[in-house]
């Protein structure tokens, strides 16, 4: 009776707790009890899934014996499943339209390559830019006076904000992939829109300040009614300058990174109060 069962375990393939993914290919060849997470990478199942697997920015595809008895979610990616079979998903699929796919293409492309001529993509990069320039001009409106206050810290300390964007780029992207792998589903999805929410606000209020910054230099003038115009300038110049090859990927990046640095060290441009010690 021992030696048929140690056989047997033996002949059983081992099950995987899980797996997480950044920027590497995953081919699932064996029983996974877990989660799959995976991040600019794509997802081959050829064998059974217990859990949830979510893809960001890449392709899944299944084999003749792959099944995922989770949900599964692709954002930014194509499925392919198996062939004279349905979609052996026990779950639900989530997947987004082709607009996402093609900005998460242009994500994906490293600032110094060339992005090709794809004309759907460059709509959607000038939209973005036009969005841009709306929020920040409507942020400027609401919030003049904190604008200005983290234009001028960022004048101030160009390395501590470049240093800081980086350290919070990096936090943030880390926070995510460690949510996305250990919290529960409840929990996952406030998280994560919390995480995404304060990502998108440090990068749009920092690029508005980094924005009026620029056209304030351009225009010689820091007065409270010129700000619109400085505003435009500032961001009219560092717009042209993205669509060059190679130079403008590289500019147009530090600067989202810097802005996240100038939203930090300013506090979102709150003031620093004095307190007098006696």
């Amino acid at each position: 009776m021992i030696l048929p069962a140690i056989v047997l375990a033996l002949a059983t393939p081992a099950s995987v707790a899980g797996i997480t993914s950044v920027g590497r290919d995953v081919a699932v060849s064996e029983p996974v009890s877990g989660r799959i997470v995976a991040v600019f990478s794509n997802v081959r199942i050829a064998s059974r899934v217990s859990g949830d697997v979510i893809v960001w920015g890449g392709n899944v595809s299944f084999g003749p014996e792959g099944f995922v008895e989770g949900n599964l979610s692709i954002l930014g990616g194509r499925l392919e499943g198996p062939e004279g079979r349905g979609l052996p998903v026990a779950g639900r699929i989530s997947m987004p339209g082709t607009l996402l796919d093609l900005y998460l293409a242009e994500m994906r492309r490293a600032p110094w390559e060339s992005p090709g001529p794809n004309f759907a993509a460059g709509g959607i990069r000038l939209l973005a830019l036009s969005a841009w320039l709306i929020v920040s001009l409507g942020l400027l409106y609401l919030f003049g006076s904190p604008f200005a206050r983290a234009a001028f810290c960022a004048e101030n300390d160009w390395t501590g904000s470049l240093l800081a964007g980086a350290l919070g780029v990096l936090t943030l992207f880390l926070a995510a992939i460690a949510a996305l792998t250990l919290l529960p589903a409840p929990l996952l999805i406030p998280v994560a829109v919390g995480l995404a929410a304060f990502a998108v606000a440090a990068k749009v209020f920092g690029m508005g300040a980094l924005f009026l910054l620029f056209g304030q230099k351009l225009l010689r003038n820091v007065s409270p009614s010129r700000r619109p115009a400085a505003l435009a300038a500032g961001f009219g110049v560092l717009a042209a300058l993205s669509f060059l090859p190679f130079v403008g990927g590289v500019l147009w990046s530090a600067a989202s990174v810097a802005a996240v640095g100038i939203a930090l060290l300013s506090r979102f441009g709150t003031p620093r109060y004095r307190v007098a010690v006696p």
